[in-house]
């Protein structure tokens, strides 16, 4: 057995290991101190990110194949094409990744295994930004950095309709706050969206009232305390912030992904609601028995939630060019 057959059945095994764990209520209480220790103590996070870069950027699994380009002008990020999209051109279209993580950690680098399996079932080429973090920069800092690389994805000569948003958690957040941005400034929205577990909600009132959440182990009012520092001296129910009270009107097709597990279903089933409600289109998909952050390390449901997303936005991308 070689060196990379030994890792993907180690991962394997750590993975199916993990899975019986979070099943158990208990297994909630050392992740949660953790993160209480951290938003307690913010000079932490600062150390914590690198080692966090690198765990989560070496165990979750990339395409193989792939191309890499890093992009390090006003706009920091990089470009990932996967094998399916190596032969893209410009007019193929793009995928603007924004990656979640609480707006606290996380990266680029990260979410690259994330953004080549979306540039695999689009076959279109992901570019993921890296976006200023909190609490070093509190909001709006993030949505201003979204809203400069999907600026500087115009002035590269990119077409808006064969522009597509693929966001999780925090980053599902930011598209949609990105969108809401763009259509305040008259600027051409994306063809699509795909949101993965996204935050709704800053202040997790639903989350923390709906007893599913039990089953899973991170703990919503744990995770309201680690948004807050992005939230910093600003109202939660701003509609910028908690998009239950925005104008969901006029916004592109959503798709929306989460598991049956995961922690903020409650606020992805109202949010798709009410953009119905508003006259638009949101597409529920709902996978059971998976839980926060599956996206990451994909197999079963979680993989066949991302082809869904790819052909999702593929298709989006084609009925654009066609309404035309």
């Amino acid at each position: 057995m070689n060196a990379r057959t030994t890792a993907k059945v180690l991962r394997r095994r750590s993975l199916a290991v993990v899975d019986r764990l979070s099943y158990v209520p208990v297994s909630r209480l050392p992740l949660n101190i953790v993160l209480n220790v951290l938003v307690s103590q913010q000079w932490l996070l600062a150390g914590l990110r690198p080692a966090a870069d690198y765990l989560i950027g070496r165990t979750s699994p990339v395409v193989p194949g792939v191309r890499v380009k890093r992009v390090s002008t006003s706009v920091r990020g990089e470009w990932v094409w996967a094998p399916e999209a190596q032969d893209a051109v410009v007019a193929a279209g793009v995928v603007l990744v924004l990656h979640g993580s609480g707006y606290l950690i996380c990266s680029a680098r990260t979410h690259r295994g994330f953004a080549s399996h979306l540039s695999e079932y689009s076959g279109m080429p992901t570019f993921a930004i890296d976006y200023r973090l909190a609490p070093e920069h509190p909001f709006p800092a993030a949505e201003d950095d979204a809203f400069a690389a999907y600026r500087w994805l115009l002035r590269q000569g990119h077409d808006p309709a064969k522009i597509v948003v693929a966001g999780d958690s925090a980053g599902g957040h930011l598209a949609v706050a990105l969108a809401l941005r763009l259509r305040s400034v008259g600027l051409p929205a994306p063809a699509a969206m795909a949101l993965f577990g996204p935050l709704i909600d800053p202040s997790y009132q639903a989350c923390i009232a709906d007893p599913r959440v039990r089953r899973q182990p991170l703990d919503p009012q744990t995770a309201k305390r680690a948004v807050a520092l992005y939230v910093g001296d600003h109202d939660a129910q701003d509609p910028r912030l908690c998009l239950l009270n925005a104008d969901l009107s006029d916004l592109p097709p959503i798709q929306i992904h989460y598991g049956s597990r995961e922690v903020m279903r409650a606020d992805a089933e109202a949010f798709a609601a009410l953009v119905v409600e508003s006259g638009g289109r949101c597409d529920e998909q709902m996978w059971p028995g998976l839980m926060h952050g599956y996206w990451l390390w994909p197999r079963g449901g979680g993989l066949t939630s991302l082809q869904v997303a790819g052909h999702f936005l593929r298709t989006a991308v084609a009925e654009a060019n066609a309404a035309s």
